[in-house]
């Protein structure tokens, strides 16, 4: 869990807000009572348009329909909006929930003056699924006395549900559980699921699968075996590639980390460990100048020519630093762009999964040297698209076992890769630095160290040499 409180006098909250909106990859639920900031409600708009859920809820008064916002866009995009109270009895709320796992809240409005006169409070609650659930309870209880939201009707789809319950059960056994608010949230308003919801919100697992378990037995349906088999390997698939999405994600973040110590290490250290080397080749030269034999010269001949090509060739390599801003944009960008070009994702543009992989490629190696840029570019270009490719779409049950058991081979295969990485002795060296500045600067004194005792070492040599 992580908590950050602003003041608007001291920080500029909008802008982190909207960071924190660009974020959103599901849903995103506001409540406050102004909200004539042009900016904010564009962003909202704007992430509609990438398949973000949004819901809104502000005060009916004046102020918000005297503002240049048109709140019927957000249902026009497919959202939900509403007014609640007037002037004698606000709708005094002032929050935002992204995701039903981060929460925005505190004494701002999202009003001009809010951001740019008043003095204001916002804090920033991330990952603390109990106040998210607080204020999504709230969020509902606000959309229901405002007499517009719609109830679900109790003849719903008994097949969609268990789907549903499938999900959230292996969610739950594979221990990414804080991925299954956006599923509980789309059975939560329907009554004979009531106890359910009630278990899951509570983070109650052990009883929530007993009464799904419960449910399924008194709900059962008459199916085919084919049925039954497809809806099942669809579950599979679809969370065999969201597991195999994280883990592409985790395999690409180490190889970075792998390759900007690499980067550092050559361009600080390997200067100094040329030097060191030239100086060796002094030494062994002139004793088998003198016929004193030592093969040990052919092999630092290679090992300098090898530092000073891998130096000049990192010196093409430009790997900038960027802020923690930026940084987190640039983790973000790669995920959403991910999620659009990755060959297994459900969620790729492409049908030639070859381009898939090849636009993936070009993403991660962009994103392995900071290059924001390169990486928001392509994102950009991939949000132009529209997906083509449906899971629910197939019919075949063949074609759904040989498409379960490739993504089986690969997440197997990944495991193996990550292993590799996280067990080599290079990223052991690095998870054990504390501070990098800190251990470049030891290593250059101690390299600087053997290269004075080497000069003292070629000083003596050359002393005893003359002698001979």
């Amino acid at each position: 869990m992580q908590i950050t409180t602003y003041f608007t006098k001291h920080t500029d909250v909008k802008k982190i807000i909207i960071q924190l909106l660009d974020s959103a990859s599901t849903q995103v639920n506001v409540a406050v009572a102004w909200f004539t900031e042009p900016k904010l409600f564009n962003k909202l708009l704007e992430i509609q348009e990438r398949g973000v859920n949004v819901e809104l809820v502000i005060t009916s008064h004046e102020f918000n329909r005297n503002s240049r916002n048109d709140y019927s866009l957000i249902e026009e995009n497919g959202g939900f909006f509403t007014e609640i109270g007037n002037d004698e009895q606000l709708m005094h709320m002032k929050f935002c929930v992204i995701d039903y796992k981060t929460v925005i809240s505190g004494s701002a409005n999202w009003s001009k003056s809010a951001f740019t006169k008043h003095n204001e409070e916002v804090t920033i609650v991330e990952e603390n699924l109990p106040r998210a659930n607080d204020f999504m309870a709230e969020f509902e209880r606000l959309k229901d006395i405002s007499g517009k939201i719609q109830k679900l009707q109790r003849d719903f789809n008994i097949s969609q549900a268990i789907k549903t319950f499938e999900v959230i059960k292996a969610l739950i056994n594979i221990g990414d559980t804080q991925y299954i608010q956006p599923y509980i949230y789309r059975i939560k308003n329907i009554p004979e699921l009531e106890a359910i919801t009630d278990y899951l919100l509570a983070g109650d697992y052990d009883e929530a699968i007993k009464e799904i378990d419960l449910f399924k037995q008194n709900y059962t349906q008459i199916v085919s075996v084919s049925e039954i088999e497809k809806s099942q390997i669809l579950t599979q698939i679809k969370l065999l590639s969201y597991q195999i999405e994280i883990m592409e994600f985790e395999k690409v973040e180490k190889e970075a980390l792998i390759d900007h110590f690499n980067h550092r290490y050559i361009l600080e250290l390997n200067p100094l460990i040329s030097k060191i080397l030239e100086l060796k080749k002094k030494i062994y030269n002139k004793l088998k100048k003198h016929g004193i034999v030592d093969d040990t010269y052919e092999k630092i001949d290679e090992e300098f020519r090898k530092r000073n090509q891998e130096y000049e060739d990192e010196k093409e390599i430009e790997i900038p630093d960027l802020s923690q801003d930026e940084t987190k944009t640039l983790k973000q960008s790669y995920k959403d762009a991910s999620k659009l070009c990755h060959p297994d994702s459900l969620e790729c543009i492409f049908e030639d999964k070859d381009e898939a992989a090849q636009v993936f490629a070009e993403l991660s190696n962009a994103y392995k040297i900071n290059d924001l840029v390169k990486v928001q570019y392509i994102l950009s270009k991939l949000k132009l698209g529209k997906p083509v490719t449906n899971l629910n779409e197939f019919d075949e049950l063949a074609h759904l076992r040989t498409r379960l058991e490739t993504l089986k081979v690969k997440y197997d295969k990944l495991q193996l890769d990550i292993q590799e990485i996280i067990t080599s002795e290079t990223f052991e060296i690095i998870e054990a630095i504390e501070d990098w500045d800190i251990y470049f600067k030891e290593q250059k004194k101690l390299l600087e160290t053997e290269f004075e005792n080497l000069t003292a070492k070629y000083t003596n040599n050359e002393q005893q040499t003359s002698k001979i």
